[in-house]
């Protein structure tokens, strides 16, 4: 069965919303985040600042303006993903496919963590999105261990640990610019993280 095709009406959204991003990306590009304000991307972009909230919550929100749908994306693989029953095995299966697009948005993804390195801000947002998706991993490992003896603490246990190794081979990723294959950095992690990380 094939996708509907967008309504004129939606797209008309998405170029509006693109035309924000975009207009943000080069602000931010060209004197920075905190002397770019949203009347100035709203000039740029040619929208009324009314027009700019039914689109986005706030200037932040347009540094991580995929925050949404990767977490959305997440979620169905937690939950529909082959290795669903296999936690490890089903963080493998969404690292690979993180990965792959990562790989494709590279250049991207460094100009964005250069950007938020540089501001507290940014970098407090960026912790409440690593706690958005350590809560919706804590909540399918839950799930998974309903009704056993310490399943909350298990399922938190482990998606902490999860989101540590993510973010540590993340970082290691954004501070040798992207280079490394990330696809075998996050199967390499992953083993240490089902094997123990003294083990021999």
């Amino acid at each position: 069965m094939k996708t509907p095709l967008p309504s004129a009406r939606e797209q008309k959204k998405q170029a509006t919303r693109n035309a924000l991003i975009a207009a943000a990306q080069r602000r931010f590009r060209d004197i920075g985040y905190a002397s770019t304000t949203i009347d100035d991307i709203c000039a740029d972009a040619k929208i009324g600042r009314r027009s700019f909230f039914r689109y986005f919550a706030d200037k932040e929100s347009l540094v991580f303006p995929q925050r949404s749908e990767r977490l959305q994306q997440f979620l169905d693989l937690l939950r529909h993903g082959p290795e669903r029953d296999d936690p490890v095995g089903n963080l493998r299966h969404i690292a690979q496919i993180f990965a792959k697009q990562y790989g494709e948005h590279r250049e991207s993804l460094l100009a964005q963590q250069r950007l938020i390195e540089s501001s507290a801000e940014l970098l407090a947002r960026e912790r409440e999105i690593d706690r958005d998706w350590e809560n919706a991993m804590t909540q399918a490992v839950r799930n998974r261990l309903d009704g056993q003896p310490d399943a909350e603490v298990q399922a938190r246990l482990f998606a902490g640990a999860a989101i540590g190794v993510i973010r540590a081979t993340m970082r290691y990723w954004f501070e040798n610019d992207g280079r490394p294959d990330l696809a075998e950095l996050g199967h390499k992690a992953l083993d240490r993280l089902e094997q123990g990380f003294w083990a021999d």
